[in-house]
Order: structure tokens, then sequence, then C-alpha cells
């Protein structure tokens, strides 16, 4: 009968002989049974909340071990029922782990579960100062009893909080550990979520051939799945390898796996950007075709297809291409056919990105081919979807800029925890070593000091001389008043900085030594000395200013061109200096510029 019990489903129409056959067994029986059955994987809502009345129905009956099972499982069960969305559900089960804790003792085992289980329903509240520190401590003891299978999923969930924080600084190296971890002990599921995460976020971070290098280490049956595409294919692009890209993308193409809508989207928008216009239409026209052909076979189901959302970024910048080349009817055409998208109500920031680009430029397309009124109404729809995404911003950077901070205070609270007892015992050492440093600190700022007040004074002095430089010739006795490295680092700024010799590409350390009559080694140290920087820092710095110039003064230059006007060989090499300078890639500087231009428009519109 036991065994039959734990086997048979929980069917709504044997719920009630089910009941009725535990009501005939003894109370010990009765027990037994019913928790047998609760342990049992229930995979539909209706199933598990049977579960849950036949334990409350056995839980007055039990006593002792029995009783720490019953209330056991009964936190599992709320723990299910709050991934299903069950109103309610965690403050119940948080109900259960209070008397569970208040009269029960546990192994290390059951108490690794109990919190673990509280961490997750705590999580629902949003409250990570309850929630974090239960992870931290788990992850600590994991660690310390060598349960690598534990540790990873600890830190998987205390990254993607991170995460969901938009801190990717702190998430990134916690999946690194887990992917590090999943290699040691052979874990492939460990391996295949870590793999996944670090492809996706180390992208958005904009760490691309670190993004990259992941992807080719993993399994490429697993990855599939369209965020994913999209990373690796932003990655190339943004790495100036776009017909690794579309390598990529044929690959996937050829598989039985993937969305072709979407892969013939992703590969139309590759060519697009390279201004490609014919292959660029061959792969849109094919997934429009794909679409109008799912469309038009689920309308006989009588089943409705929504235009998939990764449609707006490949027909508005198709039919940006189109327009610049002149044809306005085409243009017209793709931008009309995802006018829909740009009008949808969406949540978030990235797609609300898209929206304004698009609604932008199709606003000005409609306004150079007179159609006003129209144009009138794309640019209230941009203003408004600006408007909630600068609140949204603003909101979302608020809060998770407390909530790092909160999770640093946190950070720091387990740690003084964890090392007051070493504090103790090492005092002694430690203070002769912060004698040490602070000795040894004195002699270096002394010497920092007189080192500095040298360097001002050279400074000043050739401040002044580039100033004069500027409105005219340098005066004999001044340049004769001047060091060989100072004349000869005024006479690099010079060609650098006045004559724009940062716009070639091919400029040198050694190439320009030559134009200065001089060698590597005295120009090399000259720039040291008097910019504390190497010369490929000296001279792409200038490069950069040079790109943000172009970029504030033409919001809609194609981000393609930049590279070559501002002096660079490779698309790679700008993108890396930009983001060393600013902290964002080109295309995240163009969007913020656009918000800052635009912003005044929105607040006059709601004054």
């Amino acid at each position: 009968m036991d065994e039959e019990l734990s086997k048979m489903p929980i069917l709504s129409v044997s719920f009630d002989s089910l009941l009725s056959e535990v009501k005939k067994m003894s109370d010990r029986d009765r027990v037994a049974s019913m928790i047998k059955i609760s342990y049992r994987n229930e995979e539909e809502i209706d199933g598990i909340k049977k579960q849950k009345r036949l334990l409350m129905e056995v839980l007055p009956l039990s006593s002792g071990k029995n009783r720490k099972k019953i209330l056991l499982q009964l936190v599992m069960i709320c723990s299910n029922l709050d991934r299903f969305g069950v109103t309610g559900a965690y403050l119940e089960g948080l109900k259960w782990i209070e008397m569970l804790e208040a009269n029960h003792s546990f192994s290390q085992k059951e108490e690794w579960q109990v919190n673990e289980m509280k961490a997750l329903l705590l999580n629902e509240r949003g409250n990570q100062d309850e929630f974090l520190p239960i992870w931290y401590k788990l992850l600590k003891q994991y660690r310390e009893a060598d349960r690598p299978e534990d540790v990873g999923k600890c830190l998987l969930t205390i990254a993607n909080h991170f995460v969901m924080l938009e801190d990717y600084e702190n998430a990134l190296p916690l999946y690194k550990e887990a992917y590090q971890l999943a290699l040691e002990h052979k874990s492939i599921e460990l391996q295949q979520v870590s793999g996944i995460m670090l492809i996706k976020y180390l992208c958005g971070a904009g760490y691309y051939s670190e993004s990259l290098e992941y992807y080719k280490k993993l399994n490429q049956e697993i990855v599939f799945n369209l965020s994913v595409q999209n990373e690796v294919v932003k990655s190339y692009m943004e790495l100036n390898k776009p017909d690794s890209a579309r390598i990529y993308l044929a690959e996937r193409s050829l598989s039985d796996k993937g969305d072709k809508i979407a892969l013939n989207c992703m590969m139309a928008e590759t060519y697009t950007l390279e201004k490609q216009e014919d292959s660029a239409f061959v792969y849109l026209d094919r997934a429009v075709k794909s679409y109008k052909e799912k469309t038009k076979y689920y309308q006989g189901k009588d089943r409705e297809v929504v235009l998939p959302g990764y449609f707006l970024s490949t027909c508005y910048l198709f039919a940006d291409l189109l327009w610049k080349k002149g044809k306005v009817q085409q243009a017209n055409q793709y931008y009309t056919f995802v006018e829909p998208l740009m009008k949808e109500v969406v949540r978030t920031p990235i797609q609300m990105e898209f929206q304004i680009k698009a609604l932008t430029n199709f606003s000005s397309f409609c306004r150079e081919t007179k159609q006003y009124e129209k144009a009138l109404d794309l640019l209230a729809r941009r203003d408004s979807v600006l408007q909630t995404y600068l609140e949204f911003k603003a909101k979302n950077d608020k809060k998770n800029y407390a909530e790092r901070l909160k999770i640093q205070e946190l950070k720091h609270e387990l740690n003084e925890s964890e090392d007051v007892n070493r504090i103790n015992t090492h005092v002694a050492a430690i203070c002769i070593f912060l004698l040490v440093i602070s000795v040894a600190a004195t002699f270096k700022s002394i010497s920092m000091y007189r080192k500095l007040k040298k360097q001002g004074a050279v400074n000043y002095r050739l401040q002044g001389m580039i100033k004069k430089c500027d409105e005219g010739d340098v005066p004999e006795s001044h340049s004769a008043s001047m060091d060989q490295y100072e004349l000869l680092f005024w006479q690099a700024l010079h060609k650098v900085r006045d004559e724009q010799y940062f716009l070639k590409s091919d400029l040198t350390i050694e190439t320009l030594a030559d134009v200065l009559n001089t060698n590597r080694s005295y120009l090399s140290v000259s720039i040291n000395r008097f910019c504390d920087k190497g010369f490929s820092v000296w001279l792409n710095n200038f490069r950069i200013q040079h790109a943000e110039q172009l970029m504030r003064e033409n919001p809609s230059i194609a981000l393609k061109d930049l590279p070559e006007q501002c002096g660079y060989a490779t698309t790679g090499t700008f993108v890396r200096n930009f983001k060393r300078c600013h902290n964002m890639s080109p295309s995240e500087f163009m969007n913020k510029l656009l918000i800052e231009q635009t912003l005044p428009k929105v607040e006059k519109t709601f004054q």
C-alpha cells in the first residue's frame, strides 16, 4: 500500500479516495505514508497543493523526528508554491521555519537545508539585509566542508543578485570562481550555467574577447538561446570581426536548433552595419517571409502571432541605410513595418533605448519626406518613452547604488566578525608592521613631495612656454632656459597636438623621433617625465578627445567611420582605448549624448 501511494499521481478524481484510504490507517502508518507521498516530485501546482493538504492532515498526529520531517517538507512545498507565484506562500514558509527553529535541533545538513530555503524565501521580500548574510554564511561553511556543488550554488545566487543591481564588477569574479570550480570537479551543469552567465555579462560589461573565449570553451549544443547568440554576435562586431559573426550565424542557421527568423535578422544587421545593402536585404527578406508564413499558419489555427521585438533594430537600421542612399519608398516600408514595435509598451531599458533611436530616426525621415503630422506623433511618442526611460534609470540607479553601499557594509561586517580572533592573536605583529609601513611611507612622502615640487616648477614653466608658443614662436631666451627634455617634449606636443600628427594611423614613437631629429630613448624619457604617461597612452588620449569632439558635433555620425577619422587602424583598438578613457563603449557614449541633447526638449515639452 505504501509503495502504491508513493508512486500514484495525486489526481483530482482520486484525491478524496486517497484521503479516505489514509484515514483508515493507524496514526503511525498514516504519517509515514504521507511523508513518503510528499517527497515525490509533483510538476503541477495542483499536485503540490494537495501534498500540502495531506501533510497538514497528519501534522497534528506527528511528533519528534516525524514532525520535523513534515515541517521541513512544508517549507519545501511553500518554496515550490512561491516559485509558481502563489500569493503568501513565502510568508507561510517562513512561519514553518520559525516553528522548526524554535522547537527542533538540526544536524549540520538539515541546518544548511533550512538556511537555504529561508534565504530563498527572503529573496521574495527583496530585503538583502536579511538574505545576503545567510548566503555568505552558507558560502563560508560549504567551503570549509569542501562541498563544491553547494559552493557553486551559493556563488551563482550571490552573483545573480549583483547582476540585478547592474554591479558587474562584483558579479563577474563570482561567476568565474564558479566556472573554475566546475572545471576542477567536472560539474557539467555548473560549468554550463556559469559559462552562459559569463558570456552574457562579460559582453554586457564590454569584455568582448573574454566573452568569446568562454563561448568557445562551452559545449556548443547548450548555447542556442537567443540572448547568448546576441552576445556572441555583438562581441564579434565590436571586435571588428563581422565575417566571424556571420560564420557563427550560418552554423546556427544550418543546425536544427535556434530561431531561424532571429538568426536571419542578426545576419542582415551585420551586413547593414557594413552598408552592404544587397546582402542585408537577402537575409532580412528571408526573415520577413518566414514571419509571414508563420503568421499565416497560426491564423488557420485561430492563434495570433506577435511581431518579434528583434525585428525593430534590424529594420530601422536597414531603413536608415536605404534612406541615406535615396531609396525613400523602400525605407518607408521598413520603418512602417516595425512602427508597432516603436510604439509598443516595453519594460526594460534596452528595449526603451532601441525605441528612442528608432522613433528619432523615423521622425527625421518623416520630416524630410514632408509627413509632418506623423513626424510630430513619433516625436511625442519618443519624448514619452524617453521620459519613462530617464525616470526608470534615475530610480533604478539610486536604488542600486543604495543597495551596493549596504552590501559593502555587510561584507565589511562579515569580514570583521571572521577576523576578530585572528586580530587579537596577531595584534603585536600588526602594530610592528604598521610602524614599519608608517616610517617607509613618511620617507616616501618626503621624496614624492620633493619630486612633485620640482615637477610642478618644470610644468609651470612648460605651460607658460606652450601658451606663448600658441601665440607665436618661442623666444630664444626662453628656449635656452629649458633643458633638452623640456624642449623636446614641447616640440613633440606641437607636432602631435597642434599639427594633428595623432590622426596618422601609422604614427609610432620611432617615426615621431625621426621627424624631430632625435632618437626613441630621448623622446620616450621626455614624454614620461612631463606627462607621467607612456607614448601610446599619451597619443591615444588625443585621438579619443578628437573622437569625443566629433561625436558631440554630430551625434548621428556613423560609429564605423570614427576609428579611421581619429587615426586608428582598427575598430578594436579604438573601442578599447575609448573604454579606457570613458569607462563605456562608443555606442553607449553616443546614447548618453542623445539623451543629454534630447532631455532639454523633453523638459520643455512637459513644462
